[in-house]
């Protein structure tokens, strides 16, 4: 029996992080593009004050729906759009942003998404194999992973997004359970598949098997691939400073990439060290504003224990 979803509840991780390295002032314009319930941007639309200007995006059309309602005292100084933030400079021009003073990204899945069985993020909730943050706008699921690709191609997507290191024992523990309906039957495939692996790590087993599926499913890392340069083409320049990039990562992964993209925007020559003379033409445009990853404090992991993996960068758009 599939549980019903609770009431949405939602903690904005690392809040007051998010509001020291965004920087928001009045009158300013920013983007949150991936809105969730609203908890980041309703910190941005106080500060912003009503000459201010903050675009809301999301690809799933509940949160945006939830963070409407959430949002709604902050009136015309919002805007809301639908959509992956892969498309963020076209999202943007259509809503009439030509820049940002700031954008913020807090990536990975939502409380919302994990709270609501049905929608199937969560081993802790029985719910369908689903896993798609725009609902039916994208027709994969995890279901069709699981029980309709063959085992080697199973098993690619457990160790490419997951970095699972038996990969191969739970694709073929997954292929001879078919066919696997619901979450919690998923869960205790790949529990068994793993042996005693709970017990000597801090997670269930299943973790990275849900991450890896939900990351392949949504194209979570090529999105995130795509809206970095945008982000940084769409970035203000200014007398008083440029506009500023704030990302929030819950896996290496994620992490990876953002780190990277920060540090070779905010290099100057990136040739190869062999070569005498810089042939390359780059020119920083980024000045790095977090060297090491900030990190929750115990007090809000204690509070939000989902905020522990939690990784935040941020970067400076120079001239």
């Amino acid at each position: 029996m599939i549980a019903m979803a609770p009431t949405p509840t939602h903690l904005p991780v690392m809040p007051d992080e998010v509001m020291h390295y965004l920087a928001p002032r009045v009158g300013g314009t920013y983007v949150d593009c991936t809105v969730g319930l609203g908890g980041h941007s309703k910190r941005i639309a106080e500060a912003i004050g009503p000459e201010g200007r903050l675009l809301c995006i999301d690809q799933d059309s509940e949160a945006l729906e939830l963070a409407r309602a959430n949002l709604n005292p902050f009136g015309r100084r919002i805007k809301f759009a639908r959509g992956n933030f892969s498309e963020l400079a076209f999202i943007a021009a259509a809503e009439g942003f030509e820049s940002f003073d700031g954008v913020l990204m807090d990536l990975g899945v939502s409380s919302l998404q994990l709270d609501t069985a049905r929608r199937g993020f969560s081993f802790g909730r029985e719910g369908p194999l689903d896993m798609r943050m725009a609902g039916e706008a994208n027709t994969l699921t995890a279901g069709e992973i699981v029980n309709q690709w063959d085992e080697q191609a199973i098993a690619d997507v457990l160790w490419k997004y997951g970095e699972i290191g038996q990969s191969r024992r739970v694709a073929a523990a997954i292929v001879r359970a078919r066919p696997l309906r619901t979450t919690t039957e998923l869960a205790q495939v790949t529990e068994q598949a793993l042996g005693g692996a709970r017990n000597r790590q801090k997670y269930h087993p299943a973790t990275q098997v849900f991450l890896a599926l939900r990351i392949r499913i949504n194209g979570e890392l090529d999105s995130l691939d795509s809206v970095l340069p945008q982000a940084r083409g769409l970035l203000s320049l200014g007398p008083s400073g440029g506009g500023r990039l704030v990302a929030i990562s819950f896996h290496s992964l994620e992490d990876r990439i953002v780190k990277q993209y920060i540090r070779r925007e905010a290099t100057g020559c990136i040739c190869p060290p062999e070569l005498p003379v810089c042939r390359c033409g780059h020119i920083a445009t980024l000045r790095d504003l977090t060297r090491r990853a900030v990190r929750p404090g115990a007090l809000e992991i204690a509070a939000n224990p989902r905020a522990r993996s939690a990784l935040l960068r941020a970067a400076e758009r120079v001239a």
